[in-house]
């Protein structure tokens, strides 16, 4: 039974990756963008390849950002996104097919991100230096642990009734707010960790980036078992029928 699950959500979860190719403006704003930014703001600082600071360290929030655009605006938005065009409502009226559809949709996004992330490595590695196979491999784990944190609050926001443009003004809110927080930490000196960092998925992401997951042992456990938890609570409670149903 749990083997004819899996092939079936890995069936689903390759149509839902094709599905994604066909958008190439979400690859442009999710990853492009990021990368241009990430030279233009070194050539702003007057820095020319190559790079002699830590690539880590240059690269840590953008690694941050385009994990967490991955989890909201790719996995869980468009939870919301099949609820709302009744998809869900169509296909996913029994348990075995809630978990073939959150499966393949957590499988899709998974291998999105890990494709993101190496791609990414790929056009800002060359500026620091020769690229490290040994070091691709870190950065993946370390890409991917900071994707299963953000996917926490992102299936959290997949349960309350959202119509999808709700869903989108919500998951920008976030966003916007994480992403002021960590512009704010960036430029404070202070090695002491605030109050509300520990609550900044965007910081946390941060640390797991630059420092690994070796320090931050406890933190990628403890994002692993909540991912868990809360993925079987989605898959408990996911909703069905689209929010302009009176059906």
């Amino acid at each position: 039974m749990q083997r004819h699950i899996t092939r079936r959500a890995i069936i689903l979860a390759w149509v839902f990756i094709k599905e994604q190719a066909k958008e190439p403006s979400t690859f442009f704003w999710t990853l492009l963008s990021p990368a241009a930014l990430f030279y233009l703001l070194a050539y702003s600082r007057g820095q020319t390849p190559p790079y002699q600071s830590s690539y880590g360290e240059l690269t840590s929030w953008f690694y941050a950002y385009i994990s967490s655009s991955v989890a909201f605006f790719g996995f869980s938005f468009y939870i919301i996104g099949r609820r709302e065009s009744g998809f869900t409502r169509s296909f996913i009226y029994r348990f075995e097919a809630r978990c073939i559809f959150l499966l393949a949709q957590f499988f899709a996004y998974s291998i999105i991100a890990l494709a993101y992330c190496l791609i990414f490595y790929g056009l800002t590695r060359p500026a620091f230096g020769p690229v490290l196979l040994s070091e691709v491999f870190i950065i993946m784990g370390r890409f991917y642990v900071c994707f299963l944190l953000f996917s926490i609050p992102g299936l959290l926001l997949t349960l309350p009734p959202l119509t999808f443009q709700n869903a989108n003004t919500g998951y920008s809110i976030i966003s916007f707010i994480m992403l002021v927080f960590g512009i704010y930490d960036m430029n404070t000196s202070s090695t002491e960790v605030d109050f509300h960092q520990i609550f900044n998925p965007l910081w946390l992401a941060n640390r797991i980036i630059y420092h690994g997951l070796e320090n931050n042992c406890m933190l990628a456990l403890c994002t692993a078992a909540l991912f868990v938890g809360i993925f079987l609570l989605t898959l408990r409670y996911l909703r069905v029928n689209p929010v302009w149903s009176r059906y």
